[in-house]
């Protein structure tokens, strides 16, 4: 019997955003990988790094993957985020906006923080964990 890897129980998005994050590591970690990401059509590349279930849904979509200590970890920072904006008496609209900014970093960690569980089998509780400088 074939041995399985992390990723045959995946769907073709997810091995090809993998196969990616395989070759390259992040968009813009390498030159090579800057090269391959100018390469890809805009919907290619919105597919990449966006992830809109993770920008509706914030840490329940990284509990669902099973990215617990991610989930816990933007929740804290979402609750973390709303008391200093309740303590504060910031308006609606600038709530909305920090709001919006936190959904935001949900939406582009997710993929590659979700290729890390499976693939490295991080259990990391950073959710911007291979973000920032390669060095």
């Amino acid at each position: 019997m074939a041995e399985q890897t992390p990723t045959d129980n995946l769907s073709d998005s997810w091995r090809w955003k993998f196969d990616f994050f395989n070759t390259y590591g992040q968009p813009n970690s390498t030159p090579a990988a800057k090269a391959a990401y100018r390469n890809l059509s805009f919907m290619a590349k919105l597919r990449l790094n966006s992830n809109i279930l993770a920008f509706l849904f914030g840490p329940i979509y990284f509990f669902v993957k099973g990215m617990w200590r991610k989930g816990l970890t933007l929740l804290a920072l979402t609750v973390v985020v709303a008391a200093v904006g309740v303590s504060l008496g910031v308006s609606d609209t600038i709530a909305r906006a920090i709001g919006l900014g936190i959904a935001a970093l949900a939406m582009s960690t997710a993929n590659y923080a979700y290729y890390l569980h499976v693939v490295r089998g991080s259990q990391s509780w950073n959710p911007f964990e291979g973000f920032g400088r390669a060095g």
